[in-house]
């Protein structure tokens, strides 16, 4: 047995036989080629079937089925290519974007290349009202997403490009493995504008979309496959980051902790005033909060959002409010340009803003998710000179405050239906106040505020599931002491 493979993935209404001319042809070349068995996978893709007990398998059970398959390999194959034609590729984008989400990044090592023939990583347009019409008689899942624009593929595209494609280092969320994509000059079914996407690593060979596999008497196409495989056997595993013993304990101490996905407390009913306020909890990644009229992120008093790929929430709602191209790059940074605007309209860019004002700003990709407003507010002082911060107490209880005088100015001035908010802990991050004292500060202010007005519900929001704990431990301490009153 040789210590490296091909895996052969065909595309949709195909099998396996459709490398039959290429099997040939690479079983008859010298070099690279001989190192590598040739394997085949295969799935059930059909137009229609009137069998009532068998069901078309959508890609993520395609997906499912690979990762299946490979983990059958013998681990006696050190290296391994995809070489994938039409909606293989996708088949093949969404197994590794379910490996990462997984955390199974670490598995990937030994896949070295991914060859990609005609794949629709923008979809096909050809016939496009007709499979429509079609397709929907006959519920065909996989014709679905070959559809432009498809929310799932184009998701599984960018946790690819994060995670595969531009990643540094291994990891259990990413592993670096080299794309390599082809078009055909000529093919009608899928456009050489979206077999190449966002990709960086692409060509075009002779042929339309079925005849780019087949072996041609220029030998383009066996030559383009044999240098990619010679690549695959020639360039080194990735590594992992290497990080010094204490970095490495706080880090993994870190990742432990952050929640992955996203969990939720409550309804928690508590008496405020002559009414009942419901309370809730959410925890882990910001932008998974749906169904939230308002979110509040905690500034610094420049009102300056952190970067991209800082680990904050103002960070996460900046990159989650984002719109975002097919590779996951922003192409309107709709938050951070938003707050921008507003200093420049209060004559305060580059000038600080006084302790707990509050910005509202549009939600951007997140009024997909039913967030209507962001609002920032001012809660941490830089100190001047150094890369540290200060809250005053008082920030946090005057910026619970300016939240809802904005939130009621936007409901009347503007006819906003608002009627829900979401708090962070204020200061907990970089302010390095306590969690516990922020959550005190914070109701402090919600109680006078819901006294006077209770046709709010009150979310909070942590990425740690120690606080997450303790902030649910803390809201029941709220109804079992208003019970007790």
């Amino acid at each position: 047995m040789r210590r490296a493979a091909i895996v052969f993935v065909h595309g949709l209404f195909s099998s396996s036989a459709t490398w039959h001319d290429l099997q040939e042809q690479l079983s008859g070349c010298p070099g690279a080629v001989q190192e590598f068995d040739l394997l085949f996978f295969g799935y059930a893709t059909r137009r229609t079937s009137m069998n009532p007990l068998r069901k078309m398998p959508n890609l993520d059970t395609i997906a499912e089925s690979l990762r299946g398959y490979l983990d059958d390999l013998p681990p006696s194959y050190e290296r391994l290519v995809f070489v994938t034609h039409s909606q293989g590729g996708l088949v093949v984008q969404r197994f590794l974007w379910r490996m990462l989400i997984e955390g199974r990044g670490r598995d990937l090592a030994r896949i070295r290349r991914i060859v990609m023939f005609a794949c629709p990583n923008n979809g096909s347009e050809l016939f496009l009202l007709l499979r429509r019409s079609l397709m929907a008689v006959l519920r065909n899942k996989q014709e679905r997403e070959l559809r432009p624009l498809q929310a799932s593929v184009q998701d599984a595209q960018r946790r690819v490009m994060t995670g595969i494609v531009n990643a540094g280092y291994m990891s259990s969320d990413r592993c670096p493995i080299p794309f390599m994509l082809y078009a055909g000059e000529s093919d009608n079914v899928v456009s050489p504008t979206s077999a190449v996407s966002v990709f960086p690593e692409a060509t075009v060979l002779p042929g339309d979309h079925f005849s780019v596999i087949k072996p041609g008497p220029d030998g383009r196409l066996v030559r383009a496959l044999l240098g990619n495989l010679d690549k695959a056997l020639r360039e080194p595993v990735p590594k992992e980051l290497v990080l010094s013993a204490p970095a490495f304990a706080q880090w993994e101490a870190q990742g432990k902790d952050f929640l992955m996905e996203h969990l939720r407390f409550g309804p928690v009913d508590v008496v405020t005033g002559s009414s009942t306020t419901q309370f809730f909890l959410h925890g882990g990644p910001l932008e998974q909060l749906s169904g939230i009229d308002i979110v509040v992120s905690s500034e610094n008093t420049y009102l300056q959002m952190s970067q991209f790929f800082k680990p904050t929430v103002s960070a996460s709602l900046r990159r989650a409010a984002a719109i975002k191209g097919a590779g996951g790059e922003i192409l309107e940074d709709v938050v951070g340009d938003s707050l921008i605007a507003w200093l420049r309209a209060h004559a305060r860019y580059g000038l600080p803003v006084r302790e707990g004002t509050v910005a509202p700003t549009p939600s951007g990709a997140l009024a997909l998710r039913g967030v209507r407003r962001i609002y920032h507010a001012a809660v941490v002082t830089p100190v001047d000179g150094t890369s540290e911060y200060i809250v005053n107490p008082y920030a946090i209880t005057r910026a619970t405050h300016s939240v809802f005088e904005v939130a009621r100015r936007e409901r009347r001035e503007h006819d906003l239906p608002l009627g829900s908010m979401c708090f962070p802990l204020f200061g907990s991050g970089r302010g390095g106040s306590a969690v516990a004292r922020s959550f005190d500060l914070i109701w402090g202010a919600l109680m006078t505020e819901l006294c006077d007005d209770s046709s709010w519900s009150i979310h909070f929001a942590v990425r740690k599931r120690h606080n997450f704990d303790l902030i649910k431990q803390r809201l029941l301490t709220k109804k079992e002491d208003d019970g007790a009153e």
